[in-house]
């Protein structure tokens, strides 16, 4: 399953378009202030979706004080994932925190005994390392969690029974130079235990607002890349990948205006022993967070899609 943002991250180190310095929207902002949304205070958010442009930097889309309004977003089931975040906004109503939660959405096989007493309704429930059921209070108390499951009925019979684990957790951090645009940019990247198994630093020219260094790094095989972006001569950008001893292992030049990359593949001493057009890749960001047990063993019934509605 391909998640949007995970691609973004992958290719958007590559090309960028030159970013007009321009002022903070004020309607925007006035949306934004219409709602009552304060600065520095946690809100909620359907499809968060990473840009670098200054006029991106406020939210487009509405924030919400409870996880509660998002739990069943319609359009989620387009893509069968749920995507909630956490925001913070600066004074300038710019975003400066994001944890992006990302969760596959999967019918399962499951009997329905268990919720036969029910009134209709939607009802969340965990499960312990016994696969017994633990029916919890509400979605605030599940949307944090690995995984959980999800029970609807209607009309006294279970229609739907969903697992919703999750795929992705990211945490963006944002910092902006005096005249608003995007300083610096943290991506980090979590397994279901909160440890960070990818990070990435973006640094960015503070009057054009253009990329200048990235330093991406694969925190559970030690391996990293630092690109410098050239703009010169053809060449958007020059990679250097390392090995978790420090050891450069390929020199990669991405041209400008194209996807074309000459991939310079070193061995120990520094010396280039081939060369291809394929990258290397520092993080799978198609692969998903591993299911916890036991709902890993659920036989799934089908993926939930737009038509299922």
């Amino acid at each position: 399953m391909k998640h949007l943002v995970k691609i973004f991250l992958l290719w958007a180190c590559m090309f960028q378009c030159v970013l007009a310095q321009v002022k903070i929207n004020n309607h925007q902002i006035q949306i934004i202030k219409a709602q009552g949304i304060m600065p520095n205070k946690v809100y909620f958010q359907h499809d968060f979706r990473l840009s670098y442009k200054i006029e991106n930097s406020i939210p487009k889309k509405n924030l919400f004080t409870s996880v509660n309004g998002l739990e069943n977003h319609p359009d989620m089931y387009m893509m069968a994932i749920q995507n909630i975040s956490q925001v913070k906004l600066n004074k300038n109503y710019q975003y400066i925190h994001v944890v992006q939660r990302e969760r596959n959405i999967i019918e399962i096989m499951y009997p329905t005994d268990s919720f036969q007493s029910l009134e209709d309704g939607v009802y969340f429930y965990t499960l312990d390392e016994h696969k017994q059921l633990h029916q919890q209070a509400s979605f605030e108390d599940v949307f944090e969690l690995p995984c959980y499951l999800r029970v609807e009925k209607k009309q006294g019979i279970v229609v739907s029974i969903q697992k919703r684990c999750l795929a992705a957790i990211t945490h963006y951090v944002y910092d902006y130079w005096s005249n608003n645009n995007l300083k610096h940019l943290r991506i980090e990247m979590y397994d279901t235990d909160h440890n960070i198994i990818y990070s990435s630093e973006i640094w960015f020219d503070e009057n054009t607002g253009l990329m200048t260094k990235t330093i991406r790094k694969n925190i559970k095989t030690g391996s990293f890349l630092i690109e410098s972006y050239i703009r010169h001569d053809g060449i958007y950008g020059i990679g250097e990948y390392f090995d978790n001893q420090g050891v450069k292992t390929n020199h990669v030049i991405h041209y400008e205006n194209s996807f074309r990359v000459e991939n310079q593949v070193l061995n120990k001493n520094g010396k280039v022993i081939k060369t291809n057009n394929i990258e290397p890749e520092i993080f799978d960001f198609e692969k998903d967070l591993d299911e916890p047990y036991p709902y890993n063993k659920f036989k799934c019934h089908k993926r939930c899609n737009l038509f299922d509605l």
